[in-house]
């Protein structure tokens, strides 16, 4: 009987640290080096947050804002599903009700903020815009945004959600990619396979979020399994690159849940990537 205790206690262990740990945001850190970043960008810090979905009590609300509070960084992006869709049905989020309203208005009133919509607010889009606006938050839908930063000219692009784009035969490429040619792009997008699409097509930082890490991770794994990639994803969590660095992607892991309420070794955690000219 005894032979048993080690391995449940140590099994007991590894399950209760798992859970425990990802009830605890983090400020994970980035920094990406590009070739051809123009230099009025070089030591820019962009603050992502993703995937809040902060409106269902049947959801893990994460207090993420002390993090915030205390991180530096230029500007500011959010890279949808900051609501669940099926909360948002259930009860109408006002302003004042929504748990993270008056943090996001803090936050626009810190820095240029951003926001691009996720899959759960599809079905929502004209009222989104108008809460974005009433917060002070930019909503980039199918658009660019020209930023100025240091004396120069940041240009951001933000897309509609990925599947959206595939549902209504928009690609996010001719639109947004066809016509003009700055020497570098900062590309908001929920759902990471957009980066498939665009890379080919210059120097850009492509932020992401949408896979919740996988939610459920083993300690040394990759990405198990990503919605819309399916088990073992090619874009799961992280910094990834294409052509040396040229285009590169960070997929955030993010925040929420979905399905259920909880996570395993995978911390919740917004992201401050930093762009360094190599």
């Amino acid at each position: 009987m005894l032979r048993w205790v080690i391995p449940l206690a140590l099994l007991v262990l590894f399950i209760g640290y798992g859970l425990l740990s990802s009830r605890n945001p983090r400020l994970n850190e980035v920094v990406a080096y590009f070739d051809e970043l123009p230099p009025h960008l070089h030591g820019l810090r962009i603050l992502q947050i993703t995937d809040l979905h902060s409106d269902d009590p049947y959801v893990m609300n994460v207090d993420i804002w002390g993090i915030v509070d205390e991180a530096e960084f230029d500007i500011a992006v959010i890279t949808g599903d900051i609501v669940l869709d099926g909360g948002w049905r259930r009860a109408d989020p006002i302003l004042e009700l929504n748990p993270h309203w008056q943090q996001l208005e803090a936050l626009a009133n810190r820095v240029p903020t951003f926001f691009v919509e996720g899959n759960h607010e599809t079905a929502h889009l004209q009222r989104f815009m108008a809460i974005m606006d009433e917060l002070g938050i930019t909503f980039l839908y199918n658009e660019e945004y020209e930023l100025d930063i240091n004396g120069g000219i940041l240009t951001i692009i933000g897309t509609q959600d990925y599947s959206a784009m595939l549902r209504y035969g928009f690609d996010g490429k001719e639109a947004l990619f066809g016509h003009f040619d700055p020497p570098f792009r900062l590309v908001l997008s929920h759902q990471p396979q957009i980066f498939d699409r665009i890379k080919h097509d210059g120097a850009m930082m492509v932020l992401a979020g949408h896979t919740h890490g996988g939610q459920v991770r083993l300690p040394f794994l990759p990405t198990l399994y990503a919605p819309g990639q399916g088990w073992f994803p090619s874009y799961g969590k992280g910094l990834y690159s294409y052509a040396d660095g040229l285009a590169q992607m960070y997929v955030c892991s993010g925040i929420g849940t979905t399905y259920f309420t909880w996570r395993f070794f995978n911390p919740p955690q917004v992201t401050v990537i930093e762009l360094r000219r190599r």
